[in-house]
């Protein structure tokens, strides 16, 4: 890099960006961290309109929520142009960073005026850490080691990006579960993120997600902690790792459904995500079982990218054995 040479960093959240700058590298630091997998990313409205609709979901009804301004931020930092030269974007395997990067990379194109040299540094695998999840767990040595591995987006990636992005967020899951069987080549990890994304939807053998499921098998017989339970949410994940405040919502979400999956028993003072245990229902365990059907028995109301799901409505679930979206 020439003394002159100015980098703008967009990383996946901020214990990347913290890592760029223990590790020295120069340059302005920023992130793109919507968890755009979870909540509504409907279709049809300008990014403008987008931003409300996902502040307002991640912000709920806390009025002091800064959410709308930090999507704001995100996007006016990459539009002033004039304060680098060269931007470079940080991103790994999972699903919450696809869908980050494909919606980051379909921004620039449609946003940003001026062109610039766009980098990425796109991982999905660390020498000598056989179980590596993501950037952030890397010394600030082994992050700086990657700067040099960084490649110009192509036009294929743009593309790629946009056409994916418009699938995200279309009002039926056709689209995106097609776009996993062409060719994805430009952005490698694209096709196991989706994958794993329309393992979201209820399955047609007891109309669990997938991730619902996990939490119920943890919960099964037994109480659990939430600490103990947001580990082990991970086992056999390759492409989707839940936070902490995931598992929380998700928790609050089955012990509050009609009739109950989980018992959730947390301390009304604690203001930690996971103090708390749940244990499942006999209802729970029912489902669990298959011998009841989580959707037919306690209804959904859920967005999955633009895709409303809805009892008396749209409802699709996912084939785990034909491996596809099928209408219900």
């Amino acid at each position: 890099m020439t003394a002159t040479q100015r980098y703008l960093h967009i990383a996946n959240g901020s214990a990347t960006t913290d890592l760029i700058a223990a590790a020295g590298i120069p340059g302005t630091l920023s992130i793109w961290a919507d968890p755009l997998y979870e909540g509504p990313v409907p279709a049809g409205l300008t990014d403008a309109e987008l931003v409300d609709v996902r502040g307002r979901y991640l912000g709920g009804d806390d009025p002091d929520s800064d959410t709308v301004n930090d999507l704001r931020r995100w996007r006016a930092v990459i539009a002033d142009h004039d304060s680098y030269e060269e931007l470079i974007l940080w991103f790994e395997h999972d699903l919450f960073d696809q869908l980050n990067l494909i919606q980051v990379l379909t921004w620039i194109v449609e946003h940003l005026s001026v062109p610039k040299r766009v980098s990425l540094v796109l991982v999905g695998s660390f020498p000598g850490r056989p179980e590596f999840h993501g950037l952030g767990e890397l010394t600030p040595g082994e992050l700086a080691s990657l700067l040099d591995t960084r490649q110009p987006i192509s036009e294929a990636q743009y593309t790629l990006a946009q056409t994916s992005w418009s699938a995200f967020r279309a009002s039926t899951p056709h689209a995106l579960d097609d776009l996993r069987h062409n060719d994805t080549s430009a952005l490698p990890y694209l096709s196991a993120a989706i994958l794993r994304f329309l393992q979201e939807y209820p399955w047609t053998r007891d109309g669990l997600s997938r991730t619902e499921r996990r939490l119920l098998e943890l919960a099964q017989g037994r109480d659990v902690k939430l600490s103990v339970a947001f580990p082990r949410m991970h086992d056999g994940e390759k492409a989707y790792y839940v936070t902490d405040l995931s598992v929380a919502g998700l928790a609050a979400t089955l012990s509050s459904t009609s009739p109950p999956l989980l018992h959730l028993k947390r301390p009304a003072t604690s203001e930690n995500a996971l103090h708390g245990t749940v244990t499942a229902t006999e209802v729970g365990s029912a489902v669990l079982a298959g011998t009841r059907d989580r959707v037919l028995t306690c209804g959904v109301d859920r967005w999955l990218g633009g895709v409303h799901l809805q009892s008396d409505g749209n409802l699709w679930r996912w084939d785990d054995s034909r491996q596809l979206i099928t209408r219900a």
